[in-house]
């Protein structure tokens, strides 16, 4: 009875993927106020037209990285942020080449237009290798 609970319990939530980021880079300009910049923005798919994007770059010579969370289709995305202190709505699309939005807030407006930046390569291992093993030629 237990393991029939357990299975209709396991049945009811979808299976979990790891999904995959995609990372942009480019420039942000501010409409209202001369302070643009360089930012590169990691977007992970979530789940049911939800999206994260950790924006991260340099404004006036200061760090930033900002983690936010936004819904909708891909050629309809929107999304809200406080950041240091100020609301922000932005609308944008993306695509798996560009990432391109409009913002307006409390304290700025502008517009950003990002271009995917080319995947890393990665390493396949074997299940049991050491983590700084090299994987083996054959």
């Amino acid at each position: 009875m237990r393991i029939l609970l357990i299975v209709a319990v396991l049945a009811a939530f979808p299976a979990v993927s790891w999904a995959e980021e995609y990372v942009y880079h480019g420039p942000w300009k501010t409409t209202n106020r001369k302070l643009d910049g360089e930012m590169t923005c990691i977007v992970t798919p979530l789940l049911n037209n939800a999206w994260r994007g950790r924006f991260y770059g340099v404004w006036q010579g200061v760090p930033m990285d900002y983690t936010v969370t936004f819904t909708g289709p891909v050629n309809a995305l929107h999304g809200t942020a406080n950041i240091d202190g100020a609301e922000y709505e932005w609308k944008g699309w993306i695509t798996k080449q560009e990432f391109r939005a409009n913002f307006g807030g409390d304290r700025y407006s502008g517009w950003f237009d990002l271009k995917r930046l080319p995947a890393k390569p990665s390493v396949t291992r074997r299940p049991d290798a050491h983590p700084f093993q090299p994987p083996s030629a054959s």
